[in-house]
């Protein structure tokens, strides 16, 4: 029997990954500034929408041509 390939559990199509540093998550009310942000960048700053927000702290970090550090994400798979 062919399987099909599905999305998978762990990654929702409505996931929103958001990349804080770690002062940010550690302070509810630079916490919510940031989600009322991002849900008003997806259409509803006072609800979720069906989106599935999913917060990591930056663990990855570049540095920039003026040599300031940034924090990011890298892109697995493609």
């Amino acid at each position: 029997m062919k399987r099909t390939r599905t999305s998978s559990p762990l990654r929702s199509p409505h996931a929103v990954t958001v990349a804080i540093p770690v002062d940010v998550g550690n302070d509810l009310d630079k916490m919510n500034k940031v989600t009322r942000e991002i849900l008003g960048r997806l259409g509803c700053a006072g609800c979720h929408s069906g989106f599935d927000l999913r917060f990591v702290l930056e663990r990855d970090f570049r540095v920039n041509p003026a040599l300031e550090i940034e924090g990011f994400i890298p892109r697995l798979g493609g």
